[in-house]
């Protein structure tokens, strides 16, 4: 047996250490404008010495934001970690400061408010109110109720189980231990909260939901409550000529039932949930000048910064204390870190989209149907810089194009040749499929062969799995259930 006991030993080992600089950049890379708006707002309060120009005001010429590349970002980082070149750092921003101070020109690219467009902007803004929860609207329900206080208390215990798609999740023995009752006792309650608003709420599984809409209507009895009761299953499989025959009903019949069914909610709680719209800003504009496309940076929603004057003159003054001027330097070095980041970020961005633009020109000008395979590392190669580079930039990044705002990613996919040596993008694919999909006879729904067979007549080869596959993102159910009797 080995001896135990404590050793040392030395070992050589290199890792890749990211400067606080670098990571920085990163992030600043990836944030999206809204996300970056905060982060600016963030170090604005951080920084004394970095201003941010306001709306309507003066724009500086010779703004940092827009000289700046790559290497000097290098030279920059290296001068933050060499204190022997900070007074000539600081010399440079005062240097610089005085050449912007000399070129005021006024900004065209900012919008000016009227005092009653900015008073009607107030306004809006302080008539946002937050919505209601799908559960705290229920417990104002519970609470008008004027049931008994024991009623209550698990009622709120089934409340709190509801998802936001209005189904009771747990088990209805579990929240009978967690009340001290019984399990009937709990399904009392269960029936009591089944009455709100909105019918369906605290269902079980589908069936029940549909049921207790059924019963809301005065249906509970009918022959549309006999269906979801006896044949859901069946109904989810397509298998209609067997359930009309076992319900002894026509095929005429059984349609009108299905359409009463398909009228009611089988997610109840969405239709009180809170509705949450994602706000994006796009980054960058596309509009069509002539015979081309160009690519416009939206400069009016990105946070300008400038170094504060106040500051500079503060080093040059002889009187300002030596702990003070340290403190400033330390805080220039870190603003101008963040301008060239941000300066950066713009040039990146509008790179990457001065190629997408250039690449998918087909698709600008006749649409979907032309969307061209792109891959990241194309980019990449094309900007010399490396693909991760480009997956950090376009992430939740948005452009405004002639066909609607889209994601940088949904010009990016992969796929095909056709017969005529042409590229098409899988998007153009799943198109056609949707396309094909749509003019079928839908009591002779197409297969994935027949669509196989289809898309190789447009000069397209892709196998019968790829177009299941297609079919299914696209979310169309397969042929059997697509049919109509």
């Amino acid at each position: 047996m080995a001896d135990q006991g404590l050793f040392q030993s030395q070992q050589l080992k290199q890792e890749q250490i990211l400067a606080p600089q670098q990571i920085q950049s990163l992030e600043i890379l990836v944030a999206p404008l809204l996300e970056l708006q905060m982060k600016v707002s963030q170090e604005l309060q951080d920084n004394p010495v970095l201003e941010q120009e306001k709306p309507g005001g003066e724009e500086l010429a010779g703004d940092v934001l827009t000289n700046s590349s790559t290497s000097e970002e290098d030279e920059e980082s290296k001068q933050t970690r060499d204190s022997e070149k900070s007074d000539h750092e600081i010399a440079e921003l005062v240097h610089l400061s005085d050449s912007w101070q000399n070129s005021l020109v006024p900004s065209h690219s900012q919008r000016h408010f009227s005092s009653d467009d900015e008073e009607k902007r107030q306004h809006f803004f302080e008539s946002l109110t937050e919505e209601a929860s799908l559960q705290e609207q229920l417990l104002d329900q519970l609470k008008l109720s004027g049931t008994d206080d024991k009623t209550k208390e698990l009622a709120e215990l089934i409340i709190g189980s509801i998802d936001e798609q209005g189904y009771l999740r747990s088990h209805l023995a579990d929240l009978a231990t967690a009340g001290h009752v019984t399990v009937k006792e709990m399904e009392k309650v269960l029936d009591f909260v089944q009455a709100f608003d909105p019918p369906g709420i605290a269902a079980r599984d589908l069936k029940e939901c549909l049921l207790l809409q059924l019963k809301f209507k005065g249906k509970a009895h009918s022959l549309a409550a006999e269906l979801v009761r006896s044949h859901i299953k069946e109904i989810g499989q397509n298998k209609l000529p067997q359930v009309a025959r076992k319900m002894k009903i026509s095929m005429i019949k059984l349609n009108e039932l299905l359409t009463e069914i398909r009228h009611l909610n089988p997610y109840p709680g969405l239709s009180m949930s809170p509705n949450n719209p994602i706000f994006v800003i796009p980054e960058v504009v596309v509009e069509k000048r002539d015979d081309k496309y160009v690519v416009i940076s939206k400069d009016d929603n990105f946070p300008r910064l400038r170094i504060s004057q106040f500051y500079l003159s503060l080093l040059e003054n002889p009187n300002t204390a030596e702990e003070t001027k340290e403190y400033i330097k330390a805080k220039l070095i870190q603003g101008k870190t963040l301008i060239k980041s941000l300066s950066q970020r713009q040039t990146t961005i509008k790179s990457i989209a001065e190629v997408i633009v250039d690449s998918q020109f087909d698709f600008f000008e006749k649409g979907v149907e032309s969307l061209r395979p792109l891959t990241m590392q194309q980019v990449a190669d094309k900007l010399w810089i490396h693909e991760t580079t480009v997956s950090r930039a376009i992430a939740n990044k948005y452009m405004q194009t002639p066909n609607g705002l889209l994601e940088f990613k949904y010009f990016f996919s992969t796929g095909y040749k056709g017969d005529d040596g042409e590229s098409v993008s899988n998007r153009s694919i799943m198109e056609k499929i949707k396309d094909h999909v749509s003019r079928e006879d839908t009591s002779k729904p197409l297969s994935d062969k027949q669509i196989m067979e289809m898309l190789a007549k447009d000069g397209l080869k892709v196998a019968r799995r790829t177009v299941a596959k297609y079919r299914e993102e696209l979310g169309i159910p397969p042929s059997h259930l697509r049919k109509e009797y």
